[in-house]
Protein backbone atom coordinates (compact mmCIF):
# COMPACT_ATOMS: atom_id res chain seq x y z
CA UNK A 1 0.00 0.00 0.00
CA UNK A 2 1.34 3.37 -1.01
CA UNK A 3 0.82 6.05 1.53
CA UNK A 4 0.33 9.42 -0.10
CA UNK A 5 1.44 12.31 1.97
CA UNK A 6 0.09 15.76 1.32
CA UNK A 7 2.10 18.72 2.42
CA UNK A 8 0.11 21.65 3.74
CA UNK A 9 1.73 25.01 3.28
CA UNK A 10 0.71 28.00 5.35
CA UNK A 11 1.88 31.33 4.06
CA UNK A 12 3.28 33.97 6.36
CA UNK A 13 0.36 36.23 5.41
CA UNK A 14 -2.10 33.71 6.85
CA UNK A 15 -0.11 33.48 10.08
CA UNK A 16 0.03 37.27 10.38
CA UNK A 17 -3.70 37.52 9.68
CA UNK A 18 -4.57 34.95 12.39
CA UNK A 19 -2.29 36.64 14.91
CA UNK A 20 -3.78 40.03 14.05
CA UNK A 21 -7.31 38.65 14.60
CA UNK A 22 -6.40 37.27 18.02
CA UNK A 23 -4.70 40.54 18.97
CA UNK A 24 -7.76 42.48 17.83
CA UNK A 25 -10.06 40.27 19.92
CA UNK A 26 -7.76 40.63 22.91
CA UNK A 27 -7.72 44.40 22.46
CA UNK A 28 -11.52 44.47 22.30
CA UNK A 29 -11.62 42.45 25.53
CA UNK A 30 -9.26 44.89 27.25
CA UNK A 31 -11.23 47.98 26.18
CA UNK A 32 -14.66 46.39 26.69
CA UNK A 33 -15.58 49.02 29.31
CA UNK A 34 -14.79 51.80 26.85
CA UNK A 35 -16.84 50.04 24.16
CA UNK A 36 -19.73 49.82 26.62
CA UNK A 37 -19.51 53.56 27.34
CA UNK A 38 -19.38 54.43 23.65
CA UNK A 39 -22.33 52.13 22.89
CA UNK A 40 -24.45 53.60 25.68
CA UNK A 41 -23.46 57.12 24.56
CA UNK A 42 -24.55 56.27 21.02
CA UNK A 43 -27.92 55.01 22.31
CA UNK A 44 -28.37 58.14 24.44
CA UNK A 45 -27.48 60.44 21.55
CA UNK A 46 -29.88 58.58 19.25
CA UNK A 47 -32.67 58.96 21.81
CA UNK A 48 -31.97 62.66 22.50
CA UNK A 49 -31.37 63.73 18.90
CA UNK A 50 -35.05 64.49 18.03
CA UNK A 51 -35.40 66.74 21.11
CA UNK A 52 -32.19 68.61 20.23
CA UNK A 53 -33.29 69.09 16.63
CA UNK A 54 -36.73 70.36 17.71
CA UNK A 55 -35.11 72.93 20.00
CA UNK A 56 -32.81 73.95 17.14
CA UNK A 57 -35.86 74.66 15.01
CA UNK A 58 -36.96 77.08 17.73
CA UNK A 59 -33.74 79.05 17.06
CA UNK A 60 -32.02 77.72 20.20
CA UNK A 61 -28.32 77.02 19.59
CA UNK A 62 -27.41 73.33 19.52
CA UNK A 63 -24.97 73.62 22.42
CA UNK A 64 -27.56 75.40 24.59
CA UNK A 65 -30.19 72.82 23.63
CA UNK A 66 -27.97 69.94 24.75
CA UNK A 67 -27.13 71.69 28.04
CA UNK A 68 -30.83 72.33 28.77
CA UNK A 69 -31.68 68.68 28.12
CA UNK A 70 -28.78 67.57 30.32
CA UNK A 71 -29.94 69.79 33.18
CA UNK A 72 -33.49 68.44 32.86
CA UNK A 73 -32.32 64.79 32.92
CA UNK A 74 -29.96 65.35 35.87
CA UNK A 75 -32.72 67.13 37.82
CA UNK A 76 -35.14 64.30 37.06
CA UNK A 77 -32.63 61.66 38.24
CA UNK A 78 -31.94 63.62 41.43
CA UNK A 79 -35.70 63.90 42.07
CA UNK A 80 -36.17 60.16 41.58
CA UNK A 81 -33.30 59.34 43.95
CA UNK A 82 -34.59 61.72 46.60
CA UNK A 83 -38.25 60.71 46.60
CA UNK A 84 -38.49 57.19 45.17
CA UNK A 85 -35.42 55.21 46.25
CA UNK A 86 -35.98 55.37 50.07
CA UNK A 87 -39.65 54.25 49.98
CA UNK A 88 -38.82 51.73 47.25
CA UNK A 89 -36.23 50.01 49.46
CA UNK A 90 -38.49 49.93 52.53
CA UNK A 91 -41.49 48.70 50.52
CA UNK A 92 -39.37 46.05 48.81
CA UNK A 93 -38.35 44.67 52.20
CA UNK A 94 -42.00 44.70 53.26
CA UNK A 95 -43.01 42.90 50.06
CA UNK A 96 -40.31 40.25 50.57
CA UNK A 97 -41.56 39.61 54.12
CA UNK A 98 -45.15 39.23 52.91
CA UNK A 99 -44.09 36.80 50.19
CA UNK A 100 -42.07 34.81 52.73
CA UNK A 101 -45.11 34.49 55.03
CA UNK A 102 -47.30 33.46 52.10
CA UNK A 103 -44.83 30.88 50.80
CA UNK A 104 -44.44 29.52 54.32
CA UNK A 105 -48.21 29.11 54.69
CA UNK A 106 -48.72 27.69 51.20
CA UNK A 107 -45.92 25.14 51.39
CA UNK A 108 -44.71 23.99 54.81
CA UNK A 109 -42.04 21.93 53.06
CA UNK A 110 -40.26 25.04 51.80
CA UNK A 111 -37.71 26.18 54.35
CA UNK A 112 -38.23 29.96 53.98
CA UNK A 113 -38.90 32.13 56.99
CA UNK A 114 -39.58 35.89 57.16
CA UNK A 115 -36.60 36.33 59.46
CA UNK A 116 -34.33 34.72 56.88
CA UNK A 117 -35.62 37.12 54.24
CA UNK A 118 -35.07 40.09 56.55
CA UNK A 119 -31.54 38.91 57.40
CA UNK A 120 -30.74 38.58 53.70
CA UNK A 121 -32.30 41.88 52.67
CA UNK A 122 -30.81 44.04 55.41
CA UNK A 123 -27.26 43.88 54.02
CA UNK A 124 -28.70 43.87 50.49
CA UNK A 125 -30.38 47.21 51.19
CA UNK A 126 -27.07 48.65 52.23
CA UNK A 127 -25.50 47.19 49.10
CA UNK A 128 -28.18 48.86 46.97
CA UNK A 129 -27.43 52.23 48.53
CA UNK A 130 -23.69 51.67 48.20
CA UNK A 131 -24.07 50.56 44.59
CA UNK A 132 -26.26 53.56 43.79
CA UNK A 133 -23.81 55.89 45.47
CA UNK A 134 -20.93 54.15 43.72
CA UNK A 135 -22.53 54.68 40.33
CA UNK A 136 -23.08 58.38 40.92
CA UNK A 137 -19.78 58.89 42.70
CA UNK A 138 -17.82 57.35 39.83
CA UNK A 139 -17.35 60.78 38.36
CA UNK A 140 -14.97 59.71 35.64
CA UNK A 141 -17.32 57.19 33.98
CA UNK A 142 -20.35 59.46 34.28
CA UNK A 143 -18.39 62.43 32.98
CA UNK A 144 -17.02 60.35 30.09
CA UNK A 145 -20.52 59.15 29.19
CA UNK A 146 -21.86 62.71 29.22
CA UNK A 147 -18.93 64.01 27.16
CA UNK A 148 -19.26 61.24 24.55
CA UNK A 149 -22.99 61.85 24.23
CA UNK A 150 -22.48 65.62 24.11
CA UNK A 151 -19.97 65.43 21.27
CA UNK A 152 -21.96 62.83 19.36
CA UNK A 153 -24.89 65.25 19.41
CA UNK A 154 -22.81 68.37 18.80
CA UNK A 155 -20.49 67.10 16.07
CA UNK A 156 -23.08 65.07 14.22
CA UNK A 157 -23.41 67.80 11.59
CA UNK A 158 -19.71 67.45 10.72
CA UNK A 159 -19.86 63.67 10.41
CA UNK A 160 -20.29 63.70 6.64
CA UNK A 161 -17.29 65.96 6.05
CA UNK A 162 -15.08 63.90 8.37
CA UNK A 163 -16.03 60.61 6.72
CA UNK A 164 -15.56 62.11 3.26
CA UNK A 165 -12.04 63.27 4.08
CA UNK A 166 -11.18 60.04 5.86
CA UNK A 167 -12.83 57.40 3.64
CA UNK A 168 -13.76 59.08 0.39
CA UNK A 169 -17.07 60.11 -1.17
CA UNK A 170 -18.37 56.67 -2.18
CA UNK A 171 -17.71 54.87 1.10
CA UNK A 172 -18.83 57.96 3.04
CA UNK A 173 -22.35 57.80 1.60
CA UNK A 174 -22.75 54.17 2.59
CA UNK A 175 -21.34 54.66 6.11
CA UNK A 176 -23.58 57.70 6.68
CA UNK A 177 -26.58 55.67 5.52
CA UNK A 178 -25.74 52.88 8.00
CA UNK A 179 -25.15 55.29 10.90
CA UNK A 180 -28.40 57.16 10.24
CA UNK A 181 -30.33 53.89 10.08
CA UNK A 182 -28.76 52.72 13.35
CA UNK A 183 -29.59 56.05 14.99
CA UNK A 184 -33.19 55.87 13.85
CA UNK A 185 -33.67 52.29 15.03
CA UNK A 186 -31.89 52.74 18.39
CA UNK A 187 -33.56 56.06 19.12
CA UNK A 188 -37.03 54.80 18.27
CA UNK A 189 -36.50 51.61 20.28
CA UNK A 190 -35.16 53.46 23.36
CA UNK A 191 -37.94 56.06 23.35
CA UNK A 192 -40.60 53.44 22.72
CA UNK A 193 -39.42 51.12 25.50
CA UNK A 194 -39.12 53.97 28.00
CA UNK A 195 -42.61 55.21 27.14
CA UNK A 196 -44.09 51.72 27.43
CA UNK A 197 -42.38 51.15 30.79
CA UNK A 198 -43.70 54.46 32.17
CA UNK A 199 -47.25 53.81 30.92
CA UNK A 200 -47.47 50.22 32.17
CA UNK A 201 -45.81 51.13 35.48
CA UNK A 202 -48.24 54.03 36.00
CA UNK A 203 -51.27 51.89 35.08
CA UNK A 204 -50.10 49.19 37.47
CA UNK A 205 -49.54 51.70 40.28
CA UNK A 206 -53.02 53.25 39.90
CA UNK A 207 -54.78 49.90 39.51
CA UNK A 208 -53.06 48.18 42.44
CA UNK A 209 -53.58 51.27 44.60
CA UNK A 210 -57.30 51.17 43.74
CA UNK A 211 -57.41 47.48 44.68
CA UNK A 212 -55.57 48.38 47.93
CA UNK A 213 -52.63 46.08 47.25
CA UNK A 214 -49.65 47.03 49.40
CA UNK A 215 -46.79 47.62 48.93
CA UNK A 216 -47.61 49.02 45.50
CA UNK A 217 -44.41 50.86 44.46
CA UNK A 218 -42.07 47.87 43.89
CA UNK A 219 -44.87 45.95 42.14
CA UNK A 220 -45.52 48.85 39.75
CA UNK A 221 -41.82 49.39 39.02
CA UNK A 222 -41.39 45.64 38.46
CA UNK A 223 -44.26 45.72 35.94
CA UNK A 224 -42.65 48.63 34.10
CA UNK A 225 -39.19 47.06 33.97
CA UNK A 226 -40.42 43.61 32.89
CA UNK A 227 -42.36 45.27 30.09
CA UNK A 228 -39.10 44.98 28.13
CA UNK A 229 -39.22 41.18 28.35
CA UNK A 230 -41.76 39.89 25.79
CA UNK A 231 -44.39 37.26 26.57
CA UNK A 232 -43.13 36.13 29.98
CA UNK A 233 -42.40 39.59 31.43
CA UNK A 234 -46.02 40.56 32.22
CA UNK A 235 -46.71 37.11 33.66
CA UNK A 236 -43.69 37.27 35.98
CA UNK A 237 -44.63 40.78 37.14
CA UNK A 238 -48.17 39.63 37.97
CA UNK A 239 -47.13 36.71 40.18
CA UNK A 240 -45.98 38.72 43.28
CA UNK A 241 -49.10 40.93 43.14
CA UNK A 242 -51.38 37.88 42.95
CA UNK A 243 -49.56 36.21 45.85
CA UNK A 244 -49.86 39.35 48.02
CA UNK A 245 -53.56 39.66 47.17
CA UNK A 246 -54.17 35.98 47.96
CA UNK A 247 -52.98 36.66 51.51
CA UNK A 248 -56.09 38.85 51.93
CA UNK A 249 -58.70 36.90 49.98
CA UNK A 250 -59.00 34.77 46.89
CA UNK A 251 -61.52 37.24 45.46
CA UNK A 252 -58.90 39.98 45.65
CA UNK A 253 -56.37 37.68 44.01
CA UNK A 254 -58.87 37.02 41.20
CA UNK A 255 -59.41 40.77 40.84
CA UNK A 256 -55.66 41.30 40.47
CA UNK A 257 -55.48 38.57 37.82
CA UNK A 258 -58.33 40.23 35.90
CA UNK A 259 -56.64 43.63 36.24
CA UNK A 260 -53.32 42.38 34.84
CA UNK A 261 -55.18 40.59 32.04
CA UNK A 262 -57.00 43.81 31.11
CA UNK A 263 -53.76 45.80 31.20
CA UNK A 264 -52.13 43.21 28.94
CA UNK A 265 -55.02 43.37 26.45
CA UNK A 266 -54.97 47.17 26.53
CA UNK A 267 -51.23 47.09 25.95
CA UNK A 268 -51.38 44.66 23.04
CA UNK A 269 -54.27 46.30 21.19
CA UNK A 270 -53.91 50.01 21.99
CA UNK A 271 -50.76 51.12 23.84
CA UNK A 272 -48.14 49.22 21.84
CA UNK A 273 -49.62 50.09 18.40
CA UNK A 274 -49.77 53.78 19.36
CA UNK A 275 -46.38 54.02 21.06
CA UNK A 276 -44.37 51.73 18.79
CA UNK A 277 -45.90 52.67 15.43
CA UNK A 278 -42.77 54.65 14.57
CA UNK A 279 -40.43 52.44 16.55
CA UNK A 280 -38.66 49.32 15.46
CA UNK A 281 -40.34 46.05 16.29
CA UNK A 282 -38.18 43.14 17.43
CA UNK A 283 -39.91 39.73 17.31
CA UNK A 284 -40.55 38.35 20.82
CA UNK A 285 -38.54 35.17 20.23
CA UNK A 286 -35.57 37.20 18.97
CA UNK A 287 -35.81 39.47 22.01
CA UNK A 288 -35.74 36.50 24.41
CA UNK A 289 -32.79 34.93 22.61
CA UNK A 290 -30.94 38.27 22.63
CA UNK A 291 -31.55 38.70 26.38
CA UNK A 292 -30.32 35.17 27.12
CA UNK A 293 -27.23 35.49 24.92
CA UNK A 294 -26.42 38.92 26.36
CA UNK A 295 -26.78 37.64 29.92
CA UNK A 296 -24.53 34.66 29.16
CA UNK A 297 -21.81 36.79 27.57
CA UNK A 298 -21.72 39.90 29.76
CA UNK A 299 -24.28 39.57 32.57
CA UNK A 300 -26.34 42.68 33.31
CA UNK A 301 -24.40 44.76 30.78
CA UNK A 302 -25.13 42.13 28.15
CA UNK A 303 -28.84 42.24 28.93
CA UNK A 304 -28.87 46.04 28.64
CA UNK A 305 -27.05 46.05 25.29
CA UNK A 306 -28.56 42.88 23.80
CA UNK A 307 -31.36 44.51 21.79
CA UNK A 308 -29.28 47.56 20.70
CA UNK A 309 -26.52 45.25 19.47
CA UNK A 310 -29.07 43.13 17.62
CA UNK A 311 -30.53 46.23 15.94
CA UNK A 312 -27.06 47.39 14.86
CA UNK A 313 -26.24 43.94 13.48
CA UNK A 314 -29.58 43.91 11.68
CA UNK A 315 -28.74 47.20 9.94
CA UNK A 316 -25.27 45.94 8.96
CA UNK A 317 -26.64 42.66 7.58
CA UNK A 318 -29.34 44.45 5.60
CA UNK A 319 -26.88 46.96 4.16
CA UNK A 320 -23.82 44.84 3.43
CA UNK A 321 -25.37 41.43 2.65
CA UNK A 322 -28.94 41.90 1.41
CA UNK A 323 -28.10 45.06 -0.55
CA UNK A 324 -25.13 43.30 -2.12
CA UNK A 325 -27.37 40.41 -3.16
CA UNK A 326 -29.81 42.90 -4.72
CA UNK A 327 -26.96 44.58 -6.60
CA UNK A 328 -25.80 41.18 -7.89
CA UNK A 329 -29.32 40.29 -9.01
CA UNK A 330 -29.62 43.63 -10.83
CA UNK A 331 -26.28 43.03 -12.60
CA UNK A 332 -27.45 39.57 -13.69
CA UNK A 333 -30.76 41.00 -14.98
CA UNK A 334 -28.96 43.74 -16.89
CA UNK A 335 -26.58 41.21 -18.41
CA UNK A 336 -29.46 39.02 -19.58
CA UNK A 337 -30.82 41.77 -21.85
Amino acid sequence: MNLMTQRIEISYKTVIFVIACFLALYLLYIIRDIIFLVMVSFIFSAGLRPAVERMEKLKIPRTVSIVIIYLFIISLIALIISFIIPPLVSQTIKLAKQLAYLLDSFSPYVDISPQQITDKLTPLTGDIFRATWGVFSNIFNIFTLLVFTFYLLLERRHMRLFLKNFLGEKIKNRIVKVILEMENKLGAWARGQLTLALIIGSFSFVGLKFLQIEPVLPLAILAGILEMVPMIGPIISAIPAVLVASGTSWWLALSVIIFYFLVQQLENHLIVPLVMRRAVGVPPLISLLAFLIGAKIAGVIGIILSIPVFLCLQVLVQEFIFEKEKETENVVKDASY
